[in-house]
């Protein structure tokens, strides 16, 4: 199959709303050489979705905008504290007022809403950072580890008593292993372990 025949039948699984890694998992070849072959052709990721550039305007351009409200409140705090002028303060306050207004025409235009403006190659690299982090959102080996729990050692210390006995080969690997992950040595965690078992048979003591 040509790489030309692979984006065709990309772009039909595609608009069937199948995944990326299905759609490689059935042409039979890996993620990576997929989206290698689409960039090649001139396809790019638009929210998750491969469409040629031919099909999107070269620029785009988006505008965001901060809606800034705290020159409003502040106006209208002064509006609401000022008092009626004296008769005899009437001009001076008029040209106060309109000094006022000059002042705010002016921050009026230096505060007009703020624009972001994303070429097409901007948006490219985000969509293939969005794609990455859908790949490795549930990878195992970033996930926090679980923290082991420490055995709790309660029975009643005695005097020592040496014995000699025989286990099974496997049970007593697994409880090598067990002591090597513990802060405890082996006779105490092998006699609480016997403790523990004579409490869930108390009844044949």
């Amino acid at each position: 199959m040509t790489s030309n025949q692979r984006i065709d039948e990309f772009l039909k699984l595609q608009n069937k709303g199948i995944s990326l890694d299905e759609i490689a998992s059935t042409l039979g070849i890996k993620l990576q050489t997929l989206k290698r072959d689409l960039n090649k052709n001139g396809y790019k990721s638009v929210k998750g979705k491969y469409i040629k550039k031919d099909e999107k305007s070269q620029n785009v351009s988006i505008q965001v905008s901060f809606v800034d409200n705290e020159l409003n409140q502040k106006n209208n705090e002064k509006k609401a504290k000022k008092t009626t002028p004296k008769k005899t303060k009437v001009a001076e306050q008029s040209n106060k007022n309109e000094k006022v207004k000059v002042k705010n025409t002016k921050t009026n235009k230096t505060k007009k809403d703020k624009k972001i403006n994303l070429t097409q190659e901007d948006l490219d690299k985000l969509c293939e950072v969005y794609d990455w982090y859908l790949e490795i959102k549930d990878c195992k080996y970033l996930k926090p580890k679980k923290t082991k729990k420490e055995i709790v050692v309660d029975f009643e210390k005695t005097e020592d008593k040496t014995v000699s006995m025989k286990v099974d080969k496997g049970v007593w690997e697994d409880f090598l292993r067990l002591c090597s992950n513990t802060s405890h040595d082996r006779k105490t965690l092998l006699t609480q372990a016997l403790s523990d078992f004579m409490k869930v048979h108390k009844d044949l003591l």
